[in-house]
């Protein structure tokens, strides 16, 4: 007789709880910074995100949806951009629906943020496409 003791996910999130919990640990302790320090800190961020959704009913119905996101950041750590895209189809069926959502976040002395979603749609067929782009920039202090 054979007797699970923890699912895979289960073992997996235990493991991850480990993981973290060390890495956690080499982290300091939170510091108070002099006026100085704090004019020559320079922190900005960008977070994006996307989804989407293709729905079709029908015995022949086809449906697709795709979402991509990334962001980097300057070696220098002063401008920070975001890029997401998503797309989705339905196609073939008695009645089709899509959707794309866009949304970004960014922190910076300057923010530069565009985002536009399309959709268009018929009896038999629909497509959604959506794409933000946001750029933030933090001018360092003299």
């Amino acid at each position: 007789m054979r007797i699970t003791l923890l699912s895979p996910l289960a073992l997996g999130a235990v493991v991850f709880v480990v993981l973290m919990e060390s890495v956690v640990a080499w982290a300091g302790e939170p510091a108070r910074l002099t006026g100085a320090q704090m004019d020559a800190v320079t922190a900005g961020t960008v977070a994006v995100g996307v989804s989407a959704l293709a729905t079709a009913d029908g015995s022949s119905a086809y449906t697709y949806s795709s979402t991509s996101t990334s962001a980097f950041s300057t070696p220098t750590g002063t401008v920070d951009i975001g890029l997401g895209f998503g797309e989705a189809v339905a196609c073939c069926g008695s009645g089709t629906y899509t959707d794309v959502q866009t949304a970004y976040y960014a922190e910076g002395d300057k923010v530069i943020a565009h985002s536009t979603v399309n959709d268009a749609s018929t009896p038999l067929f629909s497509f959604s496409y959506g794409v933000t782009t946001v750029i933030a920039v933090d001018v360092p202090s003299q």
